[in-house]
C-alpha cells in the first residue's frame, strides 16, 4: 500500500517538477522579448543615452555664436529645448551659458509681449550663473525698459557687450553704471548725449555712435584707444569744423556715413584691414580720396565695401578706379543692426 502511495506522490512532484521548468523555460523569452522592446524604444531616441555634458555642448551649437543673441522666445530660442523631456529641461537649466546672451529686439513688440520680455530678461539673468553678459535691449514701451534696465544693472560687473536702444531718461543711470563693467567690451550709442568717463571708453574694442556729430564723435574717439571695430553713422552741421584728426592706432574695421564728404580724411588708422564707406563720400574722386587716406594712415587696406543704391548703377566705373584695392563690393545700404557681428 505503501509503495502505491508513494508512486502516486512521485508522480505528483513529477508533475510539479515539469510546471516549475515550463515556467523557467518561459522567463527568458519574456525577459528576452522585453528587453528587445526596451531597446527598440532606445533605438527611437538615441540622444536620451548621451551623457549630460555631451548634450549640453549640442545644445549650445543650437544658439548663435556668442555675443550674438538668440531669440528669447519661439522654436529658435533655448526655453524651446525645455519642452521636450525633462531629461532635456534639467541639462538646460545646468548649461548656464544657454543665457549669458539676452535680447530683447523683435520687429513688433505688443504691450503684453513687453511684459513677458520683461519678466523673461530677469530669468535669464538667474539661468546665466555667473557668465559674462551680452545684452541688447529694445523696447517701444518704457515701463517695461524701466523693469529690464532694474534687473540688469545688478550684473554690470557681467557686462561684456551691451547695446541699449531706449530713448528714456534711465539710460543715463545705464551708463552711471558702465564704470563697474570690468567685462564691457562693445557698446551701441543712439541719438544720446554721453559725456567723457560715462563708460570706460579706454576698454572698449567694439563700438557703434549713430546721429552723432562730428565734434562729440571725436571727443570720444580720443579716450577709445583700443577699439578694433567701429561704425558710424555722423550728422555735420553747415558751420562744424571737421579738420582736426582722428587718431584710432588698433583699428581694423571701419563703416562711415556722413553728410559731409571731407570727414574721412580726418581718421589716421593705420592698422585698417575693412572699410565699408558710403558711396556719396568718395564720389567725386574716388581713388585719389581714397589713396589720399589710405597714405595717411599708413594702413594696408584689404576690403572696400562702397555703400548706395547710386554707386550699384556706376559699379564698373568705381572697379576701374579702384583696382589698387584688393577686394572690392557694393552694397545698397548699411546694417546697422548689430555691432557684435564684428566679434564673430
Amino acid at each position: 500500500m505503501s509503495t502505491g502511495h508513494d508512486s502516486s506522490s512521485d508522480r505528483a512532484r513529477i508533475a510539479d517538477i515539469d510546471a516549475e521548468i515550463s515556467k523557467l523555460e518561459r522567463s527568458p523569452r519574456i525577459l528576452r522579448s522585453e528587453r528587445d522592446i526596451i531597446w527598440e524604444r532606445l533605438d527611437q531616441y538615441p540622444v536620451l543615452t548621451l551623457p549630460s555634458e555631451i548634450v549640453s555642448e549640442i545644445f549650445l551649437k543650437f544658439i548663435p555664436v556668442y555675443p550674438s543673441c538668440p531669440p528669447m522666445m519661439g522654436i529658435h530660442s533655448p526655453s524651446h529645448l525645455m519642452r521636450i523631456c525633462r531629461q532635456w529641461r534639467d541639462i538646460a537649466l545646468s548649461t548656464p551659458q544657454l543665457w549669458r546672451a539676452i535680447s530683447t529686439r523683435t520687429p513688433v513688440m505688443l504691450e503684453r509681449t513687453a511684459r513677458k520680455y520683461a519678466r523673461l530678461v530677469r530669468t535669464w539673468l538667474v539661468r546665466s550663473g555667473s557668465c559674462p553678459l551680452s545684452i541688447q535691449l529694445d523696447y517701444t514701451f518704457l515701463s517695461f525698459a524701466e523693469d529690464s534696465l532694474q534687473a540688469i544693472l545688478p550684473h554690470s560687473s557681467r557686462w561684456e557687450y551691451i547695446s541699449h536702444i531706449i530713448r528714456c531718461p534711465s539710460t543715463r543711470r545705464l551708463v552711471s553704471a558702465a564704470p563697474d563693467a570690468p567685462r564691457l567690451r562693445a557698446a551701441t550709442l543712439w541719438d544720446c548725449k554721453y559725456a567723457s568717463g560715462y563708460l570706460p571708453w579706454c576698454q572698449l574694442t567694439s563700438l557703434t555712435l549713430m546721429y552723432k556729430s562730428y565734434a562729440e564723435c571725436a571727443a570720444i574717439l580720443k579716450e577709445t584707444i583700443n577699439l578694433v571695430h567701429c561704425r558710424m553713422r555722423l550728422i555735420i552741421n553747415g558751420d562744424e569744423d571737421c579738420e582736426a584728426d582722428v587718431n584710432l592706432p588698433c583699428l581694423e574695421t571701419l563703416a562711415l556715413d556722413c553728410t559731409a564728404p571731407s570727414v574721412l580724411g580726418s581718421f589716421v588708422v593705420p592698422s585698417l584691414h575693412r572699410l565699408q564707406v558710403a558711396g556719396h563720400l568718395i564720389i567725386h574722386h574716388p581713388s585719389g580720396e581714397l589713396s589720399s587716406f589710405i597714405a595717411k594712415s599708413g594702413c594696408k587696406l584689404q576690403e572696400l565695401c562702397i555703400i548706395g543704391r547710386s554707386v550699384i548703377e556706376i559699379e564698373n566705373a568705381y572697379r576701374k578706379a579702384l583696382s589698387f584695392i584688393p577686394s572690392l563690393s557694393f552694397a545698397r545700404e548699411f546694417k546697422w543692426d548689430n555691432i557684435l557681428d564684428d566679434e564673430e
